[in-house]
């Protein structure tokens, strides 16, 4: 019996892992949606993707490192729409079930969950839990009363807030997209002013933590915690942090226990992100943010022995998924576009050796059996190398942290 899924967002790597876990299978036939032109989707070069959906946008798609955003994700009236307009490609072609991959898609799928539904198999939470998730405000004060630890936050309400900050150096950000890193009064006010005028929602303010960063991975069927996984990133891009570029299988209790604790009180379902990074000055783990949706950092989930996408697919047809018992470790460099362009952006001969370096334990974003994804990635890497090199904010976007 031929299923037909349909994966969204494929400019992005995180979807190319889902086309090419679920590709295996003979019995689906997968198609993408996709906010750009064809010849710039990633997915629709794979031979596991058999059909591409052009899904425009309200607004025009703003070209990021890492993928492509469809809308402000402030904007309810922006998911409303961009979910008709999915909806319209679910049924029309009959697609059986839908596999949301970025955070607008996730949203337009949780807030019409009832519709889609009806038409299709979706793994996605309730509206209520997804607002929670994706409002970095609010989810800082979920966490603080199921009792994970976060960094010292201060909602900042208007210029008079900016006098309770009084320690640098500071993380000033907004849940669509905003963020600055301060050292001084005068970075904090020149930030805010710039947010403010631009950002939707509400604007926190957060003591910065010096450590590495790393994540608790859950998919969730109503509640239940069916598969884990943790990471901690070796590279980022940009280097103040993003997309990882290199990253490794993690292993923590602790950090399990905080992403448990915080992901099961919210009685999620579908996949979910707890981004945590490790206080080095107090030896504890602090969460940064709830991604509510497919993380970018997919392919190195499913090398390790988890395969979320297939999970999320038996979850949307009511099924019972196959879970392994744990994971292994594998260490993963997505060699272009993004590890090439960490290169690029702060070149060194160890940075370097580090690019062309492997070894048994160390996987890439190369696959023999599906090369023309990558020879893409490649070519945008090559392309776009002059820019990551001249532009000095492709390594510093959110403001150089300057250590004390």
């Amino acid at each position: 019996m031929t299923l037909r899924i349909l994966v969204t967002d494929g400019p992005n790597k995180n979807a190319l892992s889902v086309i090419r876990s679920l590709g295996k299978s003979k019995e689906n036939r997968l198609g993408v949606t996709t906010p750009v032109h064809e010849v710039m989707t990633l997915c629709s070069f794979s031979k596991y993707c058999h059909k591409t959906h052009f899904l425009k946008p309200e607004s025009t798609p703003e070209s990021k490192i890492g993928g492509y955003r469809a809308f402000h994700s402030g904007d309810v009236e922006g998911v409303d729409s961009y979910a008709e307009k999915l909806l319209d490609i679910v049924n029309e072609d009959g697609y059986d079930v839908l596999m949301p991959v970025g955070l607008e898609s996730y949203m337009a799928a949780s807030k019409h969950a009832k519709k889609f539904g009806e038409s299709a198999g979706v793994a996605v939470p309730e509206w209520e839990k997804m607002q929670i998730a994706f409002n970095k405000e609010v989810t800082m004060k979920f966490a603080e009363e199921v009792g994970v630890p976060i960094p010292k936050t201060t909602n900042l309400l208007s210029e008079n807030d900016l006098e309770l900050i009084d320690v640098y150096p500071v993380v000033i950000k907004s849940s669509d997209s905003f963020l600055r890193y301060c050292n001084n009064k005068n970075e904090l006010l020149g930030s805010f002013r710039f947010i403010k005028d631009h950002a939707k929602m509400g604007i926190i303010c957060q003591e910065y933590v010096k450590g590495f960063g790393c994540g608790f991975y859950g998919v969730y069927d109503r509640g239940k915690l069916i598969a884990h996984f943790l990471h901690k990133r070796l590279t980022e891009l940009p280097a103040t942090g993003g997309a990882s570029a290199m990253a490794e299988s993690y292993f923590d209790e602790r950090l399990r226990n905080y992403g448990e604790k915080l992901c099961g009180a919210l009685k999620w379902h579908g996949p979910i992100m707890a981004e945590f990074k490790y206080d080095a000055e107090n030896d504890d783990y602090r969460l940064i943010e709830l991604n509510p949706k497919l993380w970018g950092s997919l392919d190195l989930t499913i090398a390790a022995g988890i395969d979320v996408p297939g999970i999320l697919l038996a979850i949307a047809l009511g099924k019972k998924p196959e879970v392994s018992a744990g994971y292994k470790y594998v260490k993963y460099k997505w060699l272009f576009p993004d590890h090439f362009w960490a290169l690029v952006s702060d070149f060194s001969f160890v940075n370097l050796k580090e690019f062309i370096g492997s070894g048994g334990d160390v996987q890439t974003n190369f696959y023999p059996d599906d090369v023309a994804p990558f020879m893409v990635q490649m070519m945008r890497g090559f392309v776009e190398c002059p820019a990551v090199f001249v532009n000095s904010r492709r390594e510093y976007p959110h403001g150089k942290v300057r250590r004390r």
